[in-house]
């Protein structure tokens, strides 16, 4: 009786707490992060990212002089990136990224590990809150992996509540889902 309990309140927990990939799409906001690095942690390392509707413009700083930029407007097709850090280059995805070698490719996992790597670890807050450092870094993150990486190209007026759900890695989606009987957590 007890572990329903607990299941019933997390499950509304996690549901009332969390945003839907609609808020996410129309959510305009800025957010950076900073956190200090190599070494001894003397030196600092900065990821900001932009949103204003469509566009998204990710920074990142890395020990003081060393700046990288790119912009993705994921509602534009064909699916690219610009590479703004000095010039700005277009990149165009040709072919799906089983092949590390082509420079679409290249850029989009250099945006995601720097994503990953130093917004999403080092963001405070909860990642299911749209209003936290945290929220807004996985917000940006989820949109970004849905338009580079699975070809979506948003569009206004759509439903994307179902981009906040989980992707395998054999690409299939999924969404966690809580087992009444033993109060554990599915993925």
């Amino acid at each position: 009786m007890l572990f329903r309990k607990f299941s019933i309140l997390l499950l509304f927990s996690l549901s009332v707490f969390s945003f839907s990939g609609n808020d996410c799409f129309i959510s305009n906001f800025d957010v950076a992060v900073t956190h200090k690095s190599f070494p001894f942690g003397l030196l600092t390392k900065n990821i900001s990212i932009k949103k204003k509707k469509c566009n998204l413009k990710v920074s990142f700083n890395r020990y003081k002089y060393l700046n990288s930029s790119w912009e993705v407007d994921i509602c534009r097709d064909p699916v690219h990136i610009k590479e703004t850090t000095r010039t700005t280059d277009v990149i165009r995805k040709i072919n799906e990224c089983t092949n590390v070698k082509n420079s679409f490719c290249k850029e989009y996992l250099t945006i995601k590990k720097i994503i990953e790597d130093n917004g999403l670890i080092f963001a405070k807050g909860n990642k299911s809150n749209l209003d936290s450092a945290h929220g807004k870094v996985y917000c940006s993150y989820l949109l970004l992996n849905r338009y580079l990486d699975k070809n979506l190209v948003f569009n206004s007026g759509r439903d994307y509540d179902f981009i906040s759900k989980q992707i395998s890695t054999d690409g299939h989606e999924s969404d966690f889902s809580i087992d009444e009987n033993s109060g554990t957590a599915d993925f």
